[in-house]
Parts: C-alpha cells; structure tokens; sequence
C-alpha cells in the first residue's frame, strides 16, 4: 500500500472523509484522524493519518506498526 494510492483525499473536507472512510473511532474536531487501512503479511497494521488544516486535509502519513496504535 502506498502513500500516492491515498492522495485524492488532500483538499478533501471532514465530511467528505467521513463519506469515503467512515467515521472511525475519531473525534470529529480533532486536528489528526487515523485508520487502519490493512496488514502486510507479517501482521503490522497499515495506518492512515490525516491531519487537517482549516478544515481541509492537509497532510497524509501511511505507518506501519505491530500492536496498538
């Protein structure tokens, strides 16, 4: 999974990304959302961070982790 497969969602409004995503376990005027957007085949979970800037996605992150997030 890769970071460009994610970059139609820059510009995208919080409700818009609620349309695409769902809602999440986010709290809807937090600054930085997060999603679990898979698993490799080792088992860390694939994480998407958006992060808004007036009230626009301004920034996105994929990371990869084992455990909780």
């Amino acid at each position: 999974m890769k970071k460009e497969n994610f970059s139609h969602l820059l510009g995208k409004s919080r409700n818009e990304i609620i349309k695409e995503l769902g809602d999440g376990f986010n709290y809807f005027n937090n600054e930085i959302w997060t999603y679990e957007v898979g698993k490799t085949w080792f088992g860390r979970k694939i994480i998407l961070s958006l992060t808004f800037k007036e009230e626009k996605v301004s920034e996105l992150n994929l990371i990869k982790r084992f455990g909780r997030c």
